[in-house]
């Protein structure tokens, strides 16, 4: 019975990378005319649409409004909007594949900052896997001068967002446990959509095409079935079997990648990636009492 849990959590664990990839790929095909924040704003307001109408059909819009008051709320809607813009920039800058190697740096940076907080014991298995983790950052981006090199500002982007993306989740753990999810979800899709509308002052935004909006629906789209399929996954058998298949997601961006920009990476690529899952999967080891 365990095990077939397992196989269920572990398949939609991959099916959830999957989501989230392909939610990557559709903003990274819109970013080579339109600017950050009509990205963010269109994105956004497909978000909101998705997750109303799936509040509407569970009957759930008579919730208490006065939790999304509270700071930490805030905090959490500002870090993703954050993470967001950082995302949609790396993604114009960099190939999928390696945007999603580096943001794969996230989960470590959490546990380094949980146990420096002290949420969680220090373990010298996930300090190491930290360390090798972010070795593997530093041999994808290559550092050193070269025409190889990957844009200054589409690296770093990547690697703001991996941070962001820490801190959004260590300020997820702090919310309070009668916060329903859902609305959560529904006040940080707002921000974003807000966030990408003001910066649409400063931009100039094209008229969106079919394509484009298209595109950037089914975006939301899939970042909703990801993120339930995540949810779904994570309450299905051992996590310790299952979290690791969080690492199909860069199989995933290496086939999309591939399949759309016809982007393979370098060896040297390769091997920061084939770092950063190990890194990853060490640090998971740890976690294990």
């Amino acid at each position: 019975m365990a095990d077939a849990a397992n196989r269920r959590g572990a398949a939609l664990m991959t099916f959830a990378m999957a989501c989230y990839v392909l939610n990557d790929a559709c903003v990274k095909l819109t970013t080579d005319r339109l600017p950050p924040g009509q990205v963010l704003a269109v994105r956004g307001i497909f978000a909101v649409a998705i997750l109303l109408a799936i509040a509407v059909a569970l009957h759930r819009l008579q919730g208490d409004w006065r939790t999304l008051r509270r700071p930490l709320v805030a905090l959490r809607c500002a870090l993703e909007l954050a993470t967001a813009l950082a995302s949609v920039i790396a993604l114009a800058l960099v190939p999928l594949a390696l945007v999603t190697s580096i943001m794969m740096t996230a989960p470590l940076m959490i546990s380094i900052a949980a146990m420096s907080l002290g949420w969680e014991r220090w373990h010298a298995r996930r300090l190491a896997g930290t360390l090798a983790g972010l070795l593997g950052v530093l041999v994808i981006v290559r550092p050193q001068h070269g025409a190889a090199s990957l844009p200054a500002w589409g690296a770093a982007s990547a690697l703001l967002c991996a941070a962001l993306l820490a801190a959004r989740e260590l300020a997820t753990r702090r919310l309070p446990l009668e916060a329903p999810s859902w609305m959560i979800a529904l006040a940080a899709a707002a921000a974003v959509c807000a966030g990408g509308a003001a910066l649409g002052l400063s931009e100039h935004w094209p008229t969106l095409t079919r394509r484009e909006g298209g595109l950037l629906a089914a975006a939301a789209l899939f970042a909703a079935l990801g993120n339930y399929a995540l949810i779904a996954a994570c309450r299905r058998g051992d996590l310790s079997a299952i979290v690791p298949f969080r690492y199909s997601n860069i199989v995933w961006a290496l086939i999309a990648g591939h399949v759309l920009w016809s982007h393979t990476p370098d060896l040297q690529a390769f091997l920061g990636i084939a770092m950063i899952v190990a890194g990853g999967l060490l640090s998971m080891g740890g976690r294990r009492p």
